[in-house]
Formats: structure tokens, sequence, C-alpha cells
């Protein structure tokens, strides 16, 4: 009896473990790749050419910390110096960005402290002249000044540059789980909210809500800036690879003799209608939809940090500028790739009689 038994268990459990893989196609690929798949094996049947290898290039990784750390003055504002600030609430903010847990504080945490640190200090200011205490008042504007010409380097630090950003420019091991059609990417109202915030900090209204700032940097983390550029890439390469098979067929063989189709190359049209325009270009239209969502807000937030931090005369890293260089290059060629692709298509329809759309 044993004997049956156990291939029977067997055979359910791998029906078990199989049955999610079966109903998403039995793959592990995503869905984009499947399609990307499904196109390319059908054009190079139709067209009787074989499809070149079109390796994908390596994930656009983000700078490491360390390629883009910036470093800060000191304060000039020593110990004896704040016993003497008794009346301020500057004060508590001193003693607990100069605690252990303060010194040790990630960019954001720093970053908030400088905040509360700016909209503190005018006060304190005033309250050290009314107990004459001008030179200290005269030191503290000092400090103040100071924190103030370096904010847009603390906003790189805690936002572009830091731990948030990054791993929202992580590409994932897959894009089984981008789902762009969904739109419910966290990160566009959260990025929205923090380019509202860098504006207002830079324009000198340094109040803040720290738990806001937090929870917003949070929801950037979880945000498909890696994903979407992983996306891109993959539709470059393969735009590239169908563009080959056309090409090789336009080159060599015409695929018709005379300007009127032929069985081959209405079954040519019928696979760019069916898996190009129907599958294909309706994802890489909620992928650029997704491109335009992320870049309308995260573009502001670059180009004004960095503007003001070169207007202040601060160091701007060159790693940030290169990868910035080099995103806007990935998402270039994979708009050059779709024009490319249909230009191609175009010109074999053509040479077939059939008017590109038709």
């Amino acid at each position: 009896m044993f004997s049956y038994r156990q291939p029977f268990w067997k055979y359910v459990a791998a029906i078990a473990f199989c049955l999610p893989l079966f109903l998403s196609g039995c793959s592990d690929s995503s869905e984009l790749e499947n399609h990307w798949r499904d196109y390319l094996t059908r054009l190079a049947r139709v067209l009787d050419r074989e499809a070149s290898a079109s390796p994908q290039e390596a994930s656009l990784h983000f700078p490491r910390p360390r390629d883009i750390a910036i470093t800060f003055a000191d304060s000039n504002i020593d110990l004896l110096d704040f016993l003497r600030m008794r009346q301020c609430a500057l004060r508590e903010t001193i003693a607990e960005r100069n605690s252990i847990l303060g010194r040790h504080g990630d960019a954001s945490a720093k970053l908030i402290f400088d905040l509360r640190f700016l909209s503190e200090a005018e006060t304190c200011i005033d309250i050290l002249h009314s107990e004459g205490k001008a030179s200290l008042a005269a030191t503290l504007r000092e400090a103040a000044n100071l924190k103030q010409r370096e904010l847009p380097n603390r906003l790189f630090a805690a936002g572009i540059a830091g731990a948030e950003f990054r791993e929202f420019w992580q590409a994932p091991p897959d894009l089984r789980s981008y789902h762009p059609d969904r739109g419910d990417d966290p990160s566009i109202a959260a990025l929205a909210r923090w380019n509202r915030w860098q504006q207002q900090w830079l324009a000198g209204n340094w109040q803040h809500d720290t738990d806001e700032i937090l929870s917003t940097l949070g929801k950037i983390r979880l945000g498909d800036g890696g994903a979407l550029l992983k996306a891109q890439q993959l539709n470059t390469a393969k735009l590239k690879a169908a563009a080959d098979i056309i090409e090789q067929r336009l080159v060599g063989r015409p695929l018709c003799l005379k300007a009127s189709p032929t069985p081959a190359a209405n079954q040519f049209r019928n696979v760019l209608s069916s898996y190009f325009i129907t599958q294909i270009q309706q994802q890489a239209s909620l992928i650029n939809r997704h491109q335009f969502a992320i870049l309308s807000e995260m573009t502001p937030i670059e180009n004004e940090l960095l503007a003001a931090m070169r207007a202040n005369e601060l160091p701007v890293p060159t790693a940030y500028l290169d990868w910035l260089k080099k995103r806007s290059e990935l998402l270039d060629k994979a708009t050059d790739a779709q024009r490319q692709h249909v230009e191609r298509a175009g010109a074999l329809l053509s040479q077939c009689g059939l008017a590109p759309g038709t």
C-alpha cells in the first residue's frame, strides 16, 4: 500500500509546486520577456531569417556611497558656547545632534537636525542679543550662515544620493514583479512631495515634519525606478534584434518581388499587428508613461539641487553626473531603437505595397 501512496503524494506535491508556473505560462520570465520571445520567434519564422544574438547590457548601477560622499565644515560652536544658550530651544537641538545617536545618524536624520537648527537659530540670535551676548550671537549667526550655504549639499546627501533613492534606482533581479499597468508606484506622489519640500527649504523656509520626511523617503525607497531602467534596457536589446531580422530581409532576398502583398507579406503584417502592436507596444506605452511620471518629478529635484550646489560653489560629485548621463543615454537608446524598428518594418511593408499602419 505504501509503495503506491508515496509516488501519488509526490505527484500531488509536484502539481502544487508547478501550479503557479502553469498559471503564469510555466515560465520564470516576465510577461514583457514572454511577449518579446513570442514576437521574435514569429518574426524570424515569417521572414525566414535567424535572430542574431542580442545580449542585454548589464544593469545601470547607482554610484557607490563613497564615490558621491560629501564632507561638511564643522560648526565653531563649542561646549562653553552651548552652555550659555540657556533660553534657546536650539540648545536642545544641538544637544541631540551632538549625542551618540545624532553623530551616527544617517544623512536624512542629520538633515532633519540641520533644518531644526536653521528654523530655531534666528529666534536664538535675538534672545542672545537681548541678554547682551553679542559675541555668541555673532558666532551663532556665522554657524547658521554656513549651514544655509551648505544646505544644498546636505539635501543632496539625504535626498538623491541617499539610501532611499539608491534603493529606488536599484535594478531588481528580474521583471516579474514590475507592473506599470497598475499605476500603483508609491514613489510618484512621494517624489512630488520631496520636490515641493526641497524648493521650500532652498528658498529659506525650513519648516518640516520629521515623521512626514521619514515616511516620504520610505515610499521613495519602494519605487520602481530600477525596474523601469531594466525594462527599457530589455526593450532596447529586443528592438535591435527585431530590427536586425527585418534588415536582413531588406538587404537580402525581397519579401515581395512586386509592390503587391504575398502570403508571407500578409503574415508579416499580422505578426506586427498581433504581437508587436497589440502586446509589446501596449506594454511599451505603459512603461513610457511610468518613465514620464518618474522623470517629471525626479528631473526638477536633480536640476534645482545641482544648480543650487553650483551657485554656492559647492562640490558636485562627478560620479553622480556620470550616472545622470548614462541614465539619459539608456532612455534615449530605448526611444531610438523603437523608432528604428518601426522604420525598418515600414520599409519592408512598403516593399510589398502595404502602407505602414494599414
